[in-house]
């Protein structure tokens, strides 16, 4: 499972410069269990940017990495990413390890944390969050939150470790990182593709820069394209 390992490295290039918080798994933030709706009288204050996962057979360990103001501090709407760098076994079945890809995705579709509305796609790497009034009283923050993420993620048996970055500073290239995030989106596309045994002309496809700069994906394809 190599396929996002290059753009990890590439993501803690971006980040590299900028200051950092790092803090161990912790208190879990409440989960409603259900969607809610936080209406903008009730808001604090929004986040929108980008929301992403990296797949990896590398050790990583369970934390949580807050770039920015964390969400006591923050007053006002703002640019935001959330990027989960996620452990998981060292699969040698591709089509085991694009079903996993696929269902760790889904854990964002199945988290309600109290407070925090998260609203994204599954046709897009697009994520804006609505905190509520009440939330910031009660205490949240990316902490709480990540350790909450971490544990749905967990959930999952193959899912070894997490690292949850949330970045708010103003000073991130949050233009890089929306080209990270639309990149790891191709990726996932591309696999779509090739597990689902789509034939199309290589010259033509839109993914083809995907498959040529991606460690193992052209040599999948034509694999399972002689299969």
């Amino acid at each position: 499972m190599k396929f996002f390992d290059s753009l990890i490295s590439e993501t803690d290039g971006v980040i590299s410069a900028l200051q950092k918080k790092t803090f161990p798994k912790s208190n879990i933030w409440h989960d409603d269990g259900q969607n809610q709706v936080i209406m903008r009288r009730d808001t604090a204050f929004e986040l929108e940017g980008t929301g992403f996962n990296l797949i990896t057979a590398y050790n990583t360990a369970d934390e949580i990495v807050v770039i920015g103001d964390d969400l006591d501090a923050i007053r006002d709407d703002r640019r935001f990413a959330r990027i989960a760098v996620v452990q998981i076994d060292d699969v040698e079945d591709e089509q085991k390890a694009y079903n996993l890809i696929k269902k760790i995705d889904y854990v964002k579709y199945h988290t309600f944390p109290e407070g925090y509305m998260m609203r994204s796609t599954s046709r897009s790497h697009k994520e804006a969050v609505r905190v509520s009034k009440k939330a910031v009283k009660d205490g949240v923050d990316f902490q709480k939150i990540g350790s909450l993420m971490i544990e749905k993620y967990k959930e999952n048996p193959a899912v070894k470790g997490v690292r949850m970055i949330f970045i708010t500073a103003p000073e991130a290239d949050y233009s890089s990182i929306e080209k990270l995030a639309e990149k790891a989106y191709s990726i996932t596309e591309a696999l779509n593709h090739i597990m689902n045994n789509l034939k199309f002309d290589c010259d033509t496809c839109n993914l083809k820069v995907i498959c040529d700069e991606v460690e193992g994906m052209k040599e999948l394809h034509f694999r399972t394209s002689a299969e």
